[in-house]
């Protein structure tokens, strides 16, 4: 790295300055309004040097080439840009696709940075916000960035230079500078003429990275609003400096046609109506702006106003503009860490965010798809592939490590479709999940994974099809009640699903007697449940060993009905009467676990339901003698699923939108403890895995 010394103007420079020969920027300008340092929402002017004076020459060196010039103009609005292209008076301009950008992180979520020049000049240089570049715009400890730039990330090193008028930003770049990534950088603190006579130094030298910075709009915005003439004044110098910047690009592509010039004017941040920067989240204050001499295919909005109502989160961003940058100079590394995306890609990856449900070790990933999802997405985690999805799909659940600690997870996540790409990063709590308890495997006579049709009783107890060999067959769905979720293992029953005679649901036909005389003295039946928002006062049989069109009729059901939204009823009934145990509710769309445990030689039936919301509920009723002998039903050691015994219950009731998911479907011929079956939910364990 070199510094430039401060050299005495020559005529040449003289005449050049004269003729406004001014300022070519390139990598990001953000807008610095002054202040003192320290607090990184705010700029520090520090010492204001004599500009150095150098004389570019005539002769452009280093041609050829990909090369990239991104100009940042603090305090240039949006508005004031499209107002002074409209004018005609700026040749450069012409030639640019202007586009809003989106500042100041996504609101309401961990990355929202205050709309400040410190915090949206770091998320410029490094393409992520504050939530991993660690500057929000508060506090007074000097600003540090948490994140690599750039240029830390490229995977080769540009012929970098910079030349920055804010000494806070300058600061900001401080490793790249100490670690020889940045070949040139002027001292041009608080001086924007300095910036301009080194910025076209670069240029004619042909570097083929350029990151320059000037204030002096933010400035005169700061101190006599965005409606004055100073004000009017100072965008029509920097944009005339840019106009010579495009003259000198010019020059050198007249020279090597094959040189490529990625151009990119910018701000960081924006101001509200008075010029000011006051950090907030109005739409005004995060609109930034993306010109540039190149199309880009997922650059959204060209040209289109930004109102109060617009959705920023629609919009390109900051964080963009790093990304696009190394794509196009063709240095980005394969490791993907920017959470913006590169702009020349068909498909844009945004609003990438996570969440950890309070229930599960896993992390879930949401994202949103612009432009061409015909392309597979890919999911990287801390740098390896972790699953490949179809085409136009926006979320996916990711299992944390198993660990027998408790910890925080650090994780890097980079969602990509072609060349399109965005990352967040996820730090998420871990707690080992209780064990399932080991004595499950005692005493279970009944299995049903379904994990494929047709359904198998991995115990060989019973055997499970649909109600006649007509009805439609269930849907396999995922078992995302397990942690980590399967693919495969829930059982879809749809109330729609009937024969001719309209029949509907599953028939669990067991292999000896259970409920019914000569059957077992202690039983328990478990599994995974889930519905929809859609019960009813006239109850739906979960299961039942009857005809369950009244409560009373002899044998067992677990119903469904609408007391205080879905509940479950614990029936048995012995023709005259019933006993039964009621109270128990599910949250609609999900899973909770169902547990009936009969004791007959004490007289008891216990109900267990799981809930995620509703917690854990248990209850119990005595059962009566005629109840006990009651409780085979019609006799013929069979139980409906999403249906009564009779398979019609639906059809009596001219209803079919009752809709039910089952999973991990198990009998157990002795009376499971509490915390037996606490462990099956709070786990969230198969009981395969306990198998030998």
């Amino acid at each position: 790295m070199t510094f430039s010394p401060r050299l005495p103007k020559s005529p040449a420079l003289q005449r050049m300055q004269q003729a406004g020969l001014t300022l070519s920027m390139a990598l990001l300008l953000s807008a610095c309004s002054g202040g003192s340092g320290g607090n990184d929402g705010s700029t520090s002017p520090g010492v204001d040097p004599e500009p150095p004076t150098v004389e570019p020459g005539d002769k452009p060196q280093a041609l050829g080439g990909k090369k990239a010039l991104i100009v940042t103009i603090d305090g240039l609005s949006y508005e004031a840009l499209l107002q002074a292209r409209q004018a005609g008076q700026h040749p450069a301009l012409k030639s640019l696709t202007i586009a809003p950008a989106q500042t100041g992180g996504y609101v309401g979520t961990s990355s929202e940075q205050r709309t400040l020049p410190v915090p949206g000049w770091a998320s410029l240089i490094t393409g992520v916000w504050a939530d991993q570049h660690g500057l929000r715009g508060v506090g007074t400890a000097a600003p540090t960035l948490s994140a690599p730039t750039l240029l830390a990330l490229a995977d080769k090193q540009p012929q970098a230079a910079m030349a920055l008028s804010a000494a806070d930003y300058r600061k900001l770049l401080g490793e790249d500078l100490q670690a020889g990534r940045i070949l040139e950088a002027a001292n041009c603190t608080d001086s924007d003429s300095c910036v301009s006579e080194q910025t076209e130094k670069y240029l004619q030298q042909g570097k083929s990275l350029i990151l320059a910075q000037i204030q002096a709009p933010a400035r005169a915005a700061s101190e006599g609003g965005m409606g004055g003439q100073a004000y009017q004044q100072a965008v029509q110098a920097s944009l005339a400096s840019v106009d010579k910047l495009f003259a000198l690009i010019e020059k050198r592509k007249q020279a090597d046609a094959s040189e490529d010039w990625l151009v990119i004017l910018t701000t960081s941040y924006g101001l509200d109506e008075f010029g000011g920067t006051t950090g907030s989240q109005f739409n005004r204050n995060k609109t930034s702006f993306i010109a540039t001499n190149k199309t880009l295919a997922s650059l959204p909005a060209v040209d289109s106003a930004v109102t109060s109502t617009t959705d920023m989160n629609t919009l390109a961003a900051v964080i963009d503009i790093a990304p696009t940058v190394l794509s196009h100079l063709g240095i980005q590394s394969e490791q993907y860490r920017f959470r913006g995306s590169p702009l020349q890609a068909e498909t844009r990856v945004r609003n990438v965010s996570f969440s950890k449900p309070a229930d599960k070790n896993m992390v879930d990933l949401k994202w949103v798809l612009d432009g061409d999802a015909s392309q597979e997405i890919q999911v990287m985690r801390d740098g390896k592939l972790i699953a490949t999805l179809p085409a136009g799909t926006t979320q996916y659940s990711d299992p944390l490590p198993v660990s027998e600690n408790a910890q925080t997870y650090s994780l890097i996540y980079s969602i990509s479709s072609g060349k399109a790409a965005s990352t967040i990063k996820a730090e998420v709590g871990y707690q080992p999940p209780p064990k399932l308890a080991d004595t499950l495997k005692n005493g279970l006579r009944s299995y049903y994974t379904f994990s494929s049709q047709p359904f198998t009783d991995a115990k060989g107890g019973s055997s499970l099809q649909t109600s006649s060999p007509s009805v439609p067959s269930g849907e396999l769905i995922a078992a995302d009640f397990l942690d980590p979720s399967q693919p495969k293992g829930g059982l879809r029953l749809v109330g729609s699903k009937a024969d001719a005679n309209g029949n509907r649901g599953y028939r669990l036909s067991l292999s000896r007697e259970l409920l019914g005389t000569g059957g077992v003295q202690k039983l328990t039946i478990g599994f995974w449940f889930r519905t929809p928002d859609n019960c009813h006062g006239y109850g739906a049989p979960i299961m039942a060993n009857k005809n369950y069109d009244s409560g009373n009729t002899p044998g067992f059901a677990l119903g469904l009905f609408n007391a205080n939204g879905c509940d479950v009823r614990f029936n048995t009934g012995y023709g005259g009467g019933r006993n039964e145990s009621q109270g128990y509710n599910v949250t609609p769309d999900q899973w909770a676990y169902i547990a009936v445990v009969i004791d007959k030689s004490k007289g008891i039936m216990r109900g267990h339901v799981f809930d995620t919301k509703k917690g854990a509920q248990f209850g119990s009723v005595a059962l009566e003698a005629r109840t006990i002998a009651a409780l085979g039903g019609t006799g013929t050691s069979e139980l409906g699923l999403n249906e009564d015994v009779t398979g019609q219950y639906y059809k009596r009731w001219g209803r079919s939108d009752i809709n039910m998911d089952f999973g991990e479907l198990a009998i157990w011929d002795r009376d499971l403890s509490t915390d037996e079956l606490t462990s099956i939910y709070e786990s969230r364990k198969p009981l395969s895995s306990l198998q030998p």
